[in-house]
């Protein structure tokens, strides 16, 4: 485990690479974040969790960034997901429920626009429906073509690999799989979660994702639909 300042400092360095995609500086958590420590010592504790492997840091900046490793220990033991403001409720509560399946897909088309991911939900294994691909392929991760053509083979290969999910989401809890444990793939996420024995809905976007508000969309589906 880290201490409290270690883990504040990749909380904030976490969340703020999340919001904006760039690495974020030990000046900036200094000015920008009120941590009541001096830049220097800032500097050293973000060196020592980069040595550890939370952090890391691309050639051309001085900030740094999350590794897996960090993304997976801020999910796991700093992540506080938080209830959806009353707006967003009110506009979830809007679709018309009398069907499920219609009611699903209006529901992960409203989520794909505000996440700006993709959702996946089956009805069974055998029946998928996927929507947000304008979404998610309006993230700044996919101004690298390697990394686009990467995460466009996934949706070739949903229905071989959904199996997998249903293994992993066994009860109704929402789960969040990161790198190499998610069946999509080791460069994204996925946050997601049993509808009953047979369904499933599920967010997937790059490893640098709001995993916070996707549980918290996930979460208040399984509570509305009695999961």
């Amino acid at each position: 485990m880290l201490d409290i300042r270690k883990e504040k400092i990749l909380q904030l360095v976490v969340e703020n690479y999340t919001e904006t995609a760039e690495p974020v500086g030990s000046k900036f958590l200094v000015e920008e974040c009120n941590l009541d420590v001096s830049g220097a010592t800032v500097r050293n504790e973000m060196r020592d969790l980069e040595e550890q492997g939370f952090l890391t840091h691309p050639h051309t900046s001085s900030g740094r960034m999350p590794t897996e490793q960090g993304f997976g220990y801020y999910i796991e033991h700093i992540m506080k997901p938080k209830e959806l403001g009353k707006k967003t409720q009110e506009d979830i509560s809007r679709f018309d429920n009398t069907n499920q399946m219609q009611y699903l897909k209006q529901t992960g088309k409203y989520i794909a626009a505000d996440v700006h991911n993709a959702v996946i939900i089956a009805f069974g294994e055998d029946s998928l429906y996927y929507t947000g691909l304008s979404d998610l392929f309006s993230q700044p991760e996919f101004h690298d073509y390697a990394f686009t053509v990467q995460m466009s083979t996934i949706f070739d290969h949903v229905e071989e690999r959904i199996s997998y999910v249903f293994d992993l989401f066994t009860n109704s809890q929402p789960h969040v799989v990161i790198g190499e444990k998610n069946p999509f793939g080791g460069m994204c996420g996925l946050v997601g979660g049993r509808l009953g024995d047979k369904s499933l809905f599920a967010v997937l976007g790059p490893m640098r994702m709001d995993y916070a508000r996707n549980y918290s969309f996930v979460n208040y589906l399984q509570r509305i639909l009695n999961v």
